[in-house]
């Protein structure tokens, strides 16, 4: 997180030279763990989503430390940031920002999928 952000409207969701350099350049990799990435998000989203509406915020701190990790480890910036403010929310018992900061993590998660959409083959 100590990367200098770049406004949204400025930046892809990932940061496309980084990610190749993690993974030594293979286009086609990435594309398998992007892949990988979104079905594991769904899923997290999911539950986080469920400890969100039940006010379990033990849970959502935990989802949100996870979906920061995987996404910084394929180099999404935003989608890392918001992550993290739900980790933070959880933490913190702010149920009202872990709320919002769900809405602002699907946004996230949506503009990857039109990126990765517009990048297909």
């Amino acid at each position: 997180m100590n990367k200098a952000k770049k406004p949204h409207g400025t930046s892809s969701p990932i940061d496309m030279e980084d990610a190749l350099a993690r993974i030594g350049g293979d286009e086609d990799f990435l594309r398998e763990l992007l892949e990988l990435y979104v079905e594991d998000f769904t899923s997290r989203f999911s539950l986080l989503d469920k400890a969100v509406r039940g006010g379990d915020l033990k849970t959502v701190a935990e989802i949100g430390h996870t979906i920061k990790g995987s996404s910084a480890n394929l180099s999404l910036p935003f989608l890392q940031e918001q992550a993290f403010e739900l980790e933070k929310a959880g933490k913190t018992g702010d149920l009202s920002k872990a709320r919002t900061g769900l809405a602002a993590l699907g946004t996230e998660f949506r503009k990857l999928k039109v990126y990765m959409a517009t990048r297909a083959d």
